[in-house]
């Protein structure tokens, strides 16, 4: 990757004396942004500027890492307040359901309730299983 714009391979490309122009003030910017930089935070040689890029691309690294992590633990965080929906919005069915004896009538009726409020009690289960404890 390169900051500064190759004038002569853009004006072989067929662009005009106006991008020419414009290129050269773009390059003068870049190079004057760089030299402010290593001003500003007092790099004296390669070794140093080396050193610093190091630094900050590892520090990037980690946030980025903790940024992932955090998602990751959001997109979790999510699916368990749906399955706490789903279970407290289905509950009384499947008490219901239960009562009934576990009829077949009654299965039929209000299948899709059931269904959700199973899957939501797999979820609890499968959470309990791997000793996830949640925090937030």
């Amino acid at each position: 990757m390169t900051l500064l714009i190759d004038v002569q391979a853009k004006i072989d490309e067929g662009k005009g004396e106006g991008y020419a122009r414009w290129a050269k003030t773009f390059n003068l910017k870049q190079m004057a942004e760089a030299v402010c930089f290593i001003k500003e935070h007092d790099i004296a040689t390669y070794d140093e500027l080396s050193v610093k890029a190091d630094a900050t691309a590892a520090r990037y690294n980690a946030l980025s890492d903790s940024i992932k992590s955090a998602e990751k633990r959001l997109t979790e965080i999510a699916a368990l307040k749906k399955h706490i929906f789903n279970y407290s919005r289905t509950r009384d069915t499947f008490t219901a359901y239960k009562k009934s004896g576990y009829s077949r009538k009654f299965l039929e009726e209000h299948r899709e309730e059931i269904t959700i409020h199973r899957a939501a009690k797999a979820a609890f289960n499968q959470l309990e299983n791997t000793n996830t404890v949640v925090g937030y």
